[in-house]
């Protein structure tokens, strides 16, 4: 939301203090990544230092801002290095497929949820064991250059959202200069950190699915569950101008009303409902908050001065296409003992929405990628605008008075 309570980060004179937001969605980040490599093939963002002064990250967003941070002085490098991670990502790099594992979290499950009145003890923390992610990140992302980065004036500051699962606050882990300014509200802290594995492990912590993470014994889980307002960080980071990309394509013709009666939903249509809501929801919500509160600047222009409005330019990028086809043609590269577990919640077609969270292979994550970079061509003289023009709100006509 748009909405200047505090004073922004201390803001240069020269051009506009621009930032990255990033939502999440599982393996429908790859297409963030497809949407960074038609910016850069496009020209509107530099290859050596970063366009984007501000970095702010949830869920696998968090992820892609960990690497885009870490390589703010070579971003090309950072964003072709996201490419080839995502091109080549297979299950078994995210979360363990093997038998043993998987099989062991399945009988505790059952176990549990059938004798858990009688034991008094439950011992299930997630459907999936996320170990393999870690050792990727740490191989990937180059912690120390952050700071690094930082002294260099290459970047402002690095924001990753979680979410405390014991006291339901959202938390903003910040790295970023000291002087930056913190911000709270009643659902949200914000910590000043240095951002490590850690960090972007509990922001990707997808509900059920992934375990929470321990950070000085406090539990973390998905930064999108309390993150109503995604773009809140880069405001209060001082930004003037937003690039915001989603991973939800467009709504799908056969939800419209009147078609005929179905039966009752499957837990797994109800779980993608949820997931949907949680992860997708609220940066689409906040983009279109946006534009309604830059209507109102620029429709009522007197005063501004003393007005807790300020005009923002944001440039929204989500795909042209549902991912669902995609995931459905594309199911049987979900390992076997996943898609056996995912049954027990309803049908193949059923359990198609959890599966394109899930779905880490080249062949999905590929297409989300080939996709991003049509969606930058399809849009490229709206995108050249955006980052020409000047940061100003259009002149009101008069009838807009």
């Amino acid at each position: 939301m748009i909405r200047a309570t505090n004073p922004p980060a201390a803001r240069s004179s020269g051009s506009p203090r621009t930032a990255l937001v990033l939502s999440g969605g599982g393996a429908r980040g790859a297409y963030q990544v497809g949407i960074l490599r038609g910016l850069l093939d496009l020209g509107v963002v530099p290859r050596e230092r970063s366009p984007f002064n501000v970095l702010v990250g949830s869920s696998a967003g968090a992820l892609n801002v960990g690497m885009l941070a870490s390589s703010a002085d070579r971003f090309a490098d950072g964003i072709m290095g996201l490419e080839h991670l995502w091109s080549n990502l297979q299950a078994e790099q995210v979360f363990r497929t093997d038998l043993r594992s998987l099989g062991g979290i399945g009988a505790r499950w059952v176990r549990d949820l059938s004798f858990g009145g009688v034991l008094r003890h439950a011992t299930p923390k997630s459907l999936l064991d996320t170990a393999p992610l870690r050792a990727l990140l740490e191989q990937h992302i180059a912690f120390d250059r952050i700071d690094a980065c930082i002294d260099e004036n290459l970047l402002d500051a690095v924001a990753v959202l979680a979410t405390d699962l014991y006291t339901s606050h959202g938390v903003v882990f910040l790295h970023g200069r000291r002087e930056t300014p913190l911000w709270r509200r009643s659902w949200l802290r914000v910590e000043r950190t240095r951002l490590g594995v850690d960090h972007l492990m509990a922001s990707s912590a997808i509900p059920i699915f992934f375990p929470s993470i321990d950070i000085d014994g406090r539990h973390f889980g998905d930064g999108c569950i309390r993150n109503t307002t995604p773009l809140s960080p880069a405001l209060n980071l001082g930004a003037d101008r937003v690039i915001a990309i989603g991973v939800r394509g467009p709504d799908r013709s056969d939800n419209a009303p009147g078609l005929a009666r179905r039966s009752p939903p499957t837990i797994a249509q109800i779980a993608g409902v949820l997931l949907d809501a949680v992860m997708l929801d609220a940066i689409e919500v906040d983009v279109h908050h946006s534009g309604r509160v830059n209507t109102s600047v620029v429709a009522w222009p007197t005063g501004i001065e003393n007005s807790p409005f300020r005009w923002i330019d944001v440039l929204w990028l989500s795909p042209s296409r549902s991912f669902q086809a995609i995931a459905a043609e594309l199911a049987h590269h979900v390992p076997r003992i996943v898609r056996y577990l995912l049954r027990g919640l309803g049908t193949d077609e059923s359990t198609t929405e959890l599966i394109s969270y899930l779905l880490f292979h080249p062949s999905f994550c590929g297409q989300l990628i080939s996709l991003g970079k049509e969606d930058v061509i399809a849009r490229r003289d709206e995108i050249r605008a955006f980052f020409e023009r000047p940061l100003a709100p259009p002149t009101p006509s008069p009838a807009g008075r």
